[in-house]
């Protein structure tokens, strides 16, 4: 949120704001006021004109919403009724005295020829524009309806209640689709993320409760972290809402994975009855009980998911080659453990499996040669390396071993890697493995190490020998143990 960005004046009135609607095709805003009034303005940054101004109920205005085309502007009132409004003349186009038992808390646009309203006592209706006429009713709650909310993919209505439930009907039949178990809580708020997959409402103890749709039963997740209810939910995108809550503030929320992206707006810890958006994705319009319609800049949101979208196109040919990207990052991080074979720290991990740690470099035994043979090597001497020589440390991690890495190294698993000669102590890479940088030294190396081989091959076979003949090994011993003392 920044405070200093342009945006249009915030709209002041004399009595509290109940409810703020924005039109779908301009930019226009509606303000319901307790006294029954409303409010038509045109905002921009230049400034604000008021379009209109009406008294249309006996008691307060409690919901406002416009038609898909923004021409007309429904309201609802506590004094029972509903009514429509044409936004160009100002004139009557529908009026419903006592359209329910209870005063009326909500009003939706559903489709061109349908309008919801739910009361305090939990009944919904919907309406026939075209006929003037009701067309179902649902008693599923038992406690006033806060929040609904229309699927047009699958022409179901969603609506939550005081009562703790959330109900889903099909505008095309008079009973329920489903409705949930009850929550334990007031659902305040709703909306549907994900693509139509998942269903988020809003609850007194500051917890987004989220259903997977379809299955309404109970919620699958839950997002906590409001310090107070969750009044009204305004979806951003399928991944991205803003939450008002009762301390004032506008929060933008994440989904999947969930995490609070930032601050809004702030409304001086007074409560947010509404938040809703305008049609170009600009402005956040919100009203509270400081009698003001404030707006929020929003549209940095929107500019971020455009960026997104151009770099995930321009790197769709990286995304094809992913396990190419993976054996890439193995093969540097082999790399980068020889490089520092010396003796140097490094700050490298790799693909965040594991944080830095030390290993020792050993010597290892050379062309792959079992642990057996290991043994042998080290009991026959050093592998080339000079005699007192100081061993080095690594501080790489590579989620495996670093293959040619150290003092004494012998060709190991990294025999592919001859090629590689760039190391600055002349020997490839591979440790301390000659002395010599000539190529006369060099195949006198190669000889020394397959007589070396030779020399662990028959170590090996004595070994087995003496395992299939235990005498044969105890007569050894005790031979030399008497040339030993012969000596002395």
């Amino acid at each position: 949120m920044d405070d200093g960005a342009a945006r249009p004046k915030s709209l002041k009135f004399k009595e509290p704001v109940i409810d703020v609607a924005l039109s779908p095709a301009a930019n226009l805003v509606a303000s319901s006021l307790i006294t029954g009034h409303v409010f038509v303005h045109r905002f921009s940054l230049d400034g604000n004109e008021r379009l209109l101004r009406q008294k249309v109920h006996k008691k307060s205005c409690r919901s406002v919403c416009f038609s898909q085309d923004g021409s007309m502007l429904y309201s609802a009132s506590k004094d029972r009724s509903w009514q429509a409004m044409d936004i160009e003349t100002g004139m009557q186009k529908l009026n419903f005295d006592a359209a329910h038992d209870k005063p009326i808390n909500l009003v939706r646009h559903v489709n061109e020829q349908t309008v919801a309203t739910g009361d305090d006592a939990g009944v919904v209706r919907l309406w026939d524009v075209r006929s003037n006429k009701p067309t179902f009713a649902y008693s599923e709650h038992v406690d006033y309806v806060s929040d609904m909310t229309y699927n047009a993919d699958r022409r179901h209505l969603l609506a939550t209640s005081g009562d703790g439930c959330l109900s889903v009907y099909d505008v095309r039949k008079a009973k329920p689709y489903q409705v949930s178990d009850n929550q334990d809580d007031e659902l305040l708020s709703i909306a549907i993320m994900r693509g139509g997959k998942k269903v988020v409402v809003g609850e007194t103890d500051g917890v987004l409760g989220i259903f997977t749709y379809d299955q309404f039963g109970d919620i699958s997740d839950r997002f906590p972290g409001h310090p107070q209810s969750i009044d009204t939910i305004c979806k951003l995108t399928e991944d991205l809402c803003v939450t008002g809550s009762s301390d004032g503030l506008l929060r933008i929320v994440q989904l999947f994975p969930h995490k609070l992206v930032g601050v809004a707006g702030d409304h001086d810890s007074l409560p947010v009855e509404k938040v809703v958006l305008s049609y170009d994705q600009q402005w956040l319009a919100s009203c509270s009980h400081d009698h003001t319609v404030h707006f929020w800049d929003i549209g940095y949101i929107f500019e971020d998911d455009d960026d997104d979208e151009d770099d995930d196109n321009n790197n769709s040919d990286d995304d094809d080659d992913d396990d190419d990207g993976a054996e890439d990052v193995q093969a540097a991080a082999i790399r980068i453990s020889k490089e520092v074979g010396s003796g140097a720290n490094s700050d490298v991990d790799i693909d965040g499996v594991s944080e830095i740690s030390e290993l020792q470099v050993h010597s290892e035994a050379s062309d792959g040669e079992s642990a057996s043979d290991k043994g042998s090597l080290d009991d026959g001497g050093s592998s080339g390396g000079s005699e007192g020589e100081e061993e080095q440390d690594a501080d790489v991690d590579v989620g495996g071993p670093a293959n040619g890495s150290g003092s004494g190294n012998g060709n190991g698993n990294g025999g592919n890697d001859k090629a590689d000669g760039n190391d600055d102590s002349g020997d490839g890479g591979w440790g301390s493995w000659g002395d010599s940088d000539d190529s006369g030294a060099e195949e006198s190396g190669k000889k020394t190490r397959k007589a070396k081989k030779l020399e662990m091959k028959k170590a090996k076979r004595k070994a087995k020998a003496e395992l299939i003949n235990p005498s044969a090994k105890i007569q050894k011993r005790n031979q030399k143990s008497a040339s030993f003392f012969a000596d002395l």
